[in-house]
């Protein structure tokens, strides 16, 4: 039994979804156990999946994020990373936040990419993110645990915070990620080496079945 999924990008980019010689396409359909028909004319993109033959279930959304991501002027490469189980994406209308006044629209694209790019810049050095302002959308490609900090970030521009401010919430955000998990990192350190130290296996099997009870409640 087969599945089939529609995303419509804009006509300018199928080229580069393909790819020379059709590499692009090849590559997202190996990653993800899917095939694209594409519709040059149209934009039309069909994701067919066979779930009979799908070894991970969430192959299909894999490719549907794939292909919108290179659809709003993200690079193949920095697209594939999506692949990565760690790493996901996300699509910003600007219209949502703006409107549709042509003028709120430019001036918003202004403050998301800066002179020279500077601000994009800024946002993906300090995040680690890929972020693409590409007509009236803002693309982000990040690994899943900072995903959702980079897009406050970015509607915190969109919606009129200093870009001083912006960045000051991006660094303590992502700082204060890091430092937690370097905490649980450095917890779990300790437990497994308190295990390693017990020679008892009675005194061993009670605090792993003590353990275990604490969680259940």
């Amino acid at each position: 039994m087969s599945s089939e999924f529609l995303v419509r990008i804009p006509v300018e980019r199928i080229a580069v979804l393909i790819g020379p010689k059709g590499s692009t396409k090849k590559k997202i359909e190996e990653y993800t156990q899917t095939r694209l028909i594409i519709d040059s004319h149209s934009g039309d993109v069909i994701i067919v999946i066979d779930e009979e033959e799908l070894e991970d279930p969430i192959s299909l959304w894999k490719a549907r994020d794939m292909v919108k991501a290179i659809g709003r002027g993200f690079s193949p490469q920095k697209a594939y990373q999506i692949n990565n189980p760690s790493y996901g994406f996300d699509l910003l209308q600007l219209r949502d936040f703006v409107g549709t006044s042509t003028n709120a629209l430019r001036e918003v694209r202004s403050r998301l990419i800066g002179k020279n790019g500077r601000t994009r810049n800024i946002i993906e050095q300090t995040s680690g993110s890929f972020i693409s302002v590409f007509g009236n959308t803002v693309g982000i490609i990040s690994e899943q645990r900072t995903l959702k900090i980079v897009r406050e970030g970015i509607v915190k521009l969109i919606t009129g915070s200093k870009h001083s401010t912006v960045y000051k919430f991006l660094e303590e955000r992502i700082r204060e990620l890091k430092s937690d998990q370097d905490r649980l990192w450095v917890g779990e350190q300790e437990e497994e080496e308190d295990l390693v130290d017990i020679t008892d296996l009675d005194e061993l099997e009670r605090l792993i079945f003590d353990d275990e009870d604490v969680q259940k409640e």
